[in-house]
């Protein structure tokens, strides 16, 4: 009898040695999916080519008169150095220095580190590393997928509110929470394992006028992950809260253009970088017939 009794004293204390423990191995088992899916996507943030670098052919292509480029010549030279077509349309003189260093660029590898502002999120970069970047205009977007979180590679995007040389271009961008959307320089994007630079298929001043709305509208405006679910989504009258593809989303939608190639209540870089709004100007690190899609 007193057997029976102290086996049942027992059982709470052995049902909650079970309980805690379930809820433990459930961390672990939890932690460690996330811990691998970052060090898969690690792997991912920046893809070399699979063929080698051509710099005299290169040379020798730029040595023609851009007049007789032919189709080929501007698949090789986007191939080798990740400016489009569309980057050397209406140019007479080449800078030759810039376009062999983009060749440099893009067959780049050198040794990564993470910057992590939450638990399992990552920002890839190259610490001792600047890359080329073509002269930006007002409008301009910029897209990179080098970060991701819990092994989603959710992006960063940002939008170019002042013209100019990649060094003295400012751009508009919502960072993280708890930081108001703010100006900066594209050095984030410039160390990124992976860029894109997307112009818009719209008259350069209209795209001024979008940039000039971004720099009177969206810049210092609180940081939210939940804007199309528990905040509206077009917020054209009165921007409340942002994030950084909803921040790029926002300046274009303020004008009659969607720029979420999906159409759902939540934005993101990757929508934007398969918007039919825009044209690739250059690539670095994505896949260069894929790019993000």
């Amino acid at each position: 009898m007193s057997a029976n009794k102290a086996k049942t004293k027992k059982s709470p204390l052995k049902r909650a040695i079970i309980i805690i423990s379930s809820i433990l191995f459930a961390l672990v088992v939890i932690a460690a999916f996330f811990l691998i899916s970052n060090a898969v996507a690690h792997n991912m943030m920046r893809v070399a080519p699979d063929y080698e670098m051509d710099v005299e052919g290169l040379e020798q292509v730029l040595e023609k008169d851009i007049a007789d480029w032919t189709d080929e010549d501007y698949d090789f030279v986007y191939h080798q150095t990740g400016l489009t077509r569309v980057y050397f349309e209406g140019q007479t003189t080449l800078n030759t220095a810039f376009i062999l260093g983009c060749q440099q660029d893009i067959f780049f590898e050198g040794q990564t580190e993470h910057d992590s502002d939450f638990p399992f999120s990552s920002h890839d970069y190259f610490p001792d590393k600047y890359f080329n970047m073509v002269d930006l205009r007002e409008g301009d977007v910029l897209i990179s997928a080098s970060v991701h979180t819990m092994g989603w590679i959710n992006g960063h995007a940002a939008l170019v509110i002042t013209g100019g040389s990649s060094g003295s271009a400012r751009i508009a961008e919502a960072v993280s929470v708890g930081t108001p959307s703010r100006t900066s320089g594209t050095r984030w994007f410039r160390q990124a394992t992976n860029f894109l630079v997307l112009r818009p298929k719209i008259s350069a001043g209209e795209a001024a006028e979008i940039a000039a709305w971004a720099r009177e509208n969206l810049v210092g405006i609180p940081y939210s992950l939940f804007v199309g679910f528990f905040y509206p989504k077009d917020q054209t009258d009165n921007v409340i809260n942002t994030h950084c593809s909803h921040l790029v989303w926002q300046a274009y939608k303020a004008f009659g253009y969607d720029i979420d190639s999906t159409g759902g209540p939540v934005v993101s870089p990757r929508n934007i970088a398969n918007s039919d709004l825009f044209e690739v100007i250059q690539v670095n690190g994505f896949d260069m017939d894929e790019l993000w899609s």
